[in-house]
């Protein structure tokens, strides 16, 4: 199992609450998520467990799969950081 960090802000924060599609779109993929969000801020994070290596790579080749599930729930792209669990 690949865990990942994943942290980034969103445009509107309300709108994002009611409207986040990325647990669905990412579980589809057999990924589970749990997401948090810094008090009083439109900074978001999640933890996400990834079934294996070779998708966590392929996720992060496919830039369309990404910036598509990115974009279309209101992440500010140039915040998005992605950090993998050292072990």
């Amino acid at each position: 199992m690949k865990k990942i960090l994943v942290t980034y802000k969103v445009k509107d924060v309300e709108w994002w609450i009611k409207n986040n599609t990325l647990e669905r779109e990412w579980g589809q993929r057999d990924v589970k998520i749990e997401f948090y969000r810094k008090r009083d801020s439109s900074h978001i994070g999640f933890i996400a467990e990834i079934a294996n290596e070779e998708l966590f790579v392929e996720m992060l080749k496919n830039s369309t799969f990404l910036t598509t599930s990115f974009k279309s729930n209101g992440v500010l792209m140039e915040t998005l950081e992605i950090l993998e669990l050292v072990e």
